[in-house]
């Protein structure tokens, strides 16, 4: 029910009118904890970020100040990191309610900017990571031992190890232990039923399940998932880049809402398919002379857009390599119902790809 109270929230705060009257639901709610996915949380990002934009250098200089302030507190635990939370950070969390404890994250990664923001403005950000195969266990962020950069501890439930992957780097051996992460425990699945072959490539034989997820442990003994196995590509370069870790930075770009980082061996960096951020688009557009009803096929609203995943991709540290090149701007929503995304808005690589084949394509060729 959260989840659900949460999305149409989100809708409705952005400007958009399919869901009446939620904004009002949720302040009689008045949640403790809210769960969501990256997409929401980005949401949630951008459309306060949108707002301040719009308001008096006053108000923005007074709100940076605020979260710069609380940021060095609470980095240096720091008692009085949230003094001017009743005066600055008031209207962001009046519109939850005002009684949010803590937030969570699932489905997937999330860019620690996004969490970092968020944590600071709306409430701390707790990350939980498990599977189906592992009853949901693996990791979980707890409000007592909150870590900025990482999950949390490991469950009880279950025992975890890395596994070196030397073919791409990752070494158990390294002065930051990395490796594929393998659960083991009573939650653990025996097998897959009626599929002898997945079995035997997820499990092993004295009961080890392979996450396929690429992770490292801080020094707080918290793990930290990197990537999936499956989505490091090597370019032509022959290094390794990882698709997951990209989108989860590229997402907080605001001319976008999603985005998928494709790259392959026959290029030296990848491009990015997104749906765009129509609302933030629309007044960004305004004096280039662009019919907004074709902004997705318009070369400079794409020029636009690639400058601003550039601008992301650079300040937040990504390597030359892991920068954007070419943008795909999609026509489409990224919607379950569509079949772009799951139910969870995880990425169906598979169907984007094939769905914008031919932009891809066409984006590749001119990408430098």
């Amino acid at each position: 029910m959260v989840m659900g109270v949460m999305q149409q929230y989100i809708v409705c705060l952005l400007g958009q009118s399919s869901v009446k009257n939620c904004a009002g639901d949720m302040r009689e709610f008045r949640p403790t904890v809210m769960v969501g996915v990256p997409q929401i949380w980005e949401t949630v990002k951008k459309g306060v970020v949108a707002k301040l934009d719009t308001s008096s250098p006053v108000v923005k200089a007074l709100f940076w100040s605020a979260f710069n302030f609380k940021t060095f507190m609470s980095k240096n635990k720091l008692p009085g990191a949230g003094i001017f939370d009743g005066i600055v950070f008031r209207q962001v969390r009046e519109l939850t309610g005002g009684r949010l404890r803590f937030t969570m994250n699932g489905a997937s990664g999330i860019s620690d900017g996004t969490r970092h923001f968020l944590s600071m403005v709306l409430a701390p950000m707790l990350v939980g990571y498990g599977l189906t195969e592992t009853c949901a266990n693996g990791a979980s962020g707890c409000p007592l031992e909150y870590s900025p950069n990482a999950i949390g501890p490991v469950t009880a439930a279950v025992d975890v190890k890395l596994v070196s992957i030397p073919d791409v780097g990752y070494s158990t051996d390294a002065e930051v232990p990395q490796g594929e992460i393998w659960l083991k425990g009573v939650p653990i699945i025996r097998e897959y039923y009626d599929n002898p072959e997945e079995t035997k490539k997820a499990l092993t034989h004295d009961g080890w399940f392979k996450s396929g997820d690429i992770g490292e442990f801080d020094g707080n003994g918290h793990l930290r998932v990197i990537d999936r196995v499956k989505n490091l590509v090597k370019t032509q370069g022959g290094e390794y880049i990882a698709l997951e870790k990209l989108e989860s930075v590229y997402r907080g770009t605001q001319t976008i809402t999603n985005v998928m980082v494709h790259a392959d061996s026959g290029h030296s960096r990848p491009i990015a398919v997104i749906m765009p951020n129509e609302t933030v688009l629309v007044e960004k557009i305004k004096g280039l002379g662009v019919d907004e009803h074709n902004m997705h096929y318009n070369p400079k609203v794409r020029s636009l857009i690639l400058k601003d995943l550039q601008s992301t991709g650079k300040r937040s540290g990504l390597a030359g390599m892991e920068i954007v090149s070419g943008v795909v701007i999609t026509d489409e929503k990224w919607t379950p119902p569509s079949g772009l995304v799951t139910a969870t808005h995880k990425l169906n690589r598979n169907v984007i790809r094939e769905k914008f084949k031919k932009e891809i394509d066409e984006c590749l060729k001119n990408s430098p």
